[in-house]
């Protein structure tokens, strides 16, 4: 028989065991989940990370190093290191990429396939001859101007479509006959940023006249005397619509001026006096002004950053002091040595901005601003009061990425990514700017970015290609001859192009590619 002694111990000792095989069942849980394997093999235990392929379309299948893994979506734990990786799916090119794999880390991949065979289908086609088109920023709205031998048209083609839309694409928004005694001259238009509303100019009997018009309906003829606006004191300004559509900007030598055209009033927004001084609107309805201030210290230049409504009201100072040294020496020391991407604040004694302000774009999405100088460039963080080096060479802006964290840039010799913010923790993103290999860079036409992607469109040696951000994945698309005009559609499944045949037919085109 057992003594009482060893069956008071039983129940303690089964309760130590099940302590500890709960908190090694705990630790075996954790460490799995950072990483950590156990090769039997070996005897040895490695360190890992996850490798996640999200693709689209979903259920392609996924190769790492030559070996078949699944289908996407799908992780995977991988031992730290590099990995060939490939996505395959019947009827789309392959896409291919050498990813990195780090400890303790999720390395995520994209993968958009595109078709290997692309269909077509004509949505739109005329005889008519073709004056004019345009095009709004978005890339949304597309007019035609048509002309046959008694008439001209204006077509809106609506180049997104949602899918529960049915009327028809393109729609007539206004058609104008000669008479014997009124001859149309010309017609032209100057389209908002959004697409939406257009500066219509008629010139009939060499008399012009100005209008604003929707562009998504119709407008009726004897309808175009309610939509006149009086521009004639101001032939000789520039016109152009602020970046909130809400008003057309006048400017001459001597001012700049807002103009609310449902209102019919003007207002002052810039006397120019300093020929330093810049301006830019933006997509929230501000104008600023980059002002040149005097100082006493000759190497220095000095600005400040102000905030109005397009009104003239509401004046907010957004940055109080700019500084820029005049001295080309610093900049040329930084070309020759490089410089770190980081950031760092701005004072008189900063030699990392170096000279006058040349163009400035305001991105409230990103909550930044782009600065270009005569000798580099930077991006401005407004709410870390921070400035970062894009380049120690002006170079130009070409567009924002869709998830308004990237530049898309263009220097002497090549095209860039530029990387101002990231998400925590996500080693695959880095900042600062990268060179987008695969490019000829001579040939390259129409670079932009493809909508709700990290990928990008444009036009080479003949031919439209799409490409992501690094240069990988590089995939011909369609010939351009004969192509006036294409977009990827936001969905990113069309292509749509305007194309005018040898015979003067006008046709729109839409190419099915993913």
């Amino acid at each position: 028989m057992k003594s009482k002694k060893q069956k008071n111990l039983l129940p303690i000792l089964t309760s130590i065991i099940l302590t500890l095989s709960i908190y090694t069942g705990t630790l075996a849980i954790y460490l799995y989940a950072s990483g950590w394997r156990i090769d039997f093999s070996n005897q040895s235990v490695k360190k890992t990370g996850v490798l996640t392929v999200e693709s689209s379309p979903t259920l392609a299948t996924i190769e790492i190093d030559g070996e078949t893994i699944g289908r996407t979506s799908k992780s995977t734990a991988l031992n730290v290191g590099t990995y060939s990786i490939k996505v395959s799916k019947d009827d789309y090119y392959d896409w291919t990429k050498e990813v990195d794999v780090l400890e303790e880390r999720s390395t995520p991949v994209f993968p958009w396939l595109i078709l290997s065979e692309i269909k077509s289908e004509i949505e739109f086609n005329s005889e008519r001859i073709l004056q004019k088109y345009w095009v709004d920023d978005t890339n949304n709205h597309l007019v035609l101007l048509l002309k046959d031998e008694l008439s001209y048209e204006l077509l809106h083609y609506d180049l997104n479509t949602a899918f529960w839309e049915v009327g028809t694409n393109p729609t007539v928004i206004l058609s104008l006959e000669n008479t014997e005694e009124e001859t149309i001259d010309d017609i032209s238009l100057l389209l908002s940023h959004s697409g939406e509303s257009a500066l219509l100019n008629i010139i009939i009997n060499t008399t012009s006249s100005n209008y604003i018009i929707p562009t998504n309906k119709l407008t009726e003829p004897q309808d175009l005397t309610t939509k006149l606006i009086n521009l004639s004191a101001f032939s000789d300004y520039d016109t152009t619509w602020s970046l909130d559509n809400q008003y057309l900007i006048l400017e001459s030598e001597t001012e700049v001026l807002s103009y609310d055209f449902d209102k019919g009033t003007k207002s002052l927004l810039l006397k120019k006096t300093n020929t330093l001084d810049k301006w830019i609107t933006d997509k929230d309805g501000f104008f600023y002004i980059m002002k040149h201030l005097e100082t006493s210290v000759d190497d220095i230049l000095k600005y400040s950053l102000s905030q109005y409504k397009l009104d003239g009201s509401s004046q907010t100072e957004v940055i109080p002091t700019v500084y820029f040294q005049n001295n080309t020496e610093y900049i040329k020391n930084y070309r020759s040595t490089g410089f770190d991407f980081s950031f760092f604040t701005n004072s008189p004694e900063c030699t990392q901005t170096i000279g006058e302000v040349t163009d400035f774009y305001i991105n409230q999405s990103s909550e930044g601003i782009y600065i270009q100088t005569s000798q580099s460039t930077y991006w401005y963080d407004i709410v870390a009061d921070k400035y970062i080096t894009i380049s120690p060479y002006p170079v130009q802006l070409i567009a924002f990425s869709p998830d308004n964290d990237k530049l898309l840039l263009k220097n002497s010799s090549k095209y860039e990514i530029f990387t101002f913010d990231k998400e925590n923790g996500d080693h695959t993103v880095t900042i600062g700017t990268k060179d987008i290999e695969n490019l000829l860079f001579d040939q390259v036409e129409s670079i932009g970015w493809i909508s709700n992607s990290s990928y990008l469109s444009f036009e080479e040696d003949n031919f439209i290609y799409i490409i992501d951000k690094d240069g990988d994945n590089k995939t011909p698309l369609i010939s351009n001859e004969n192509i006036l005009y294409w977009t990827i559609t936001q969905s990113r499944d069309e292509l749509i192009t305007l194309t005018e045949s040898l015979e003067k037919d006008i046709q729109i085109v839409v190419y099915t590619i993913h």
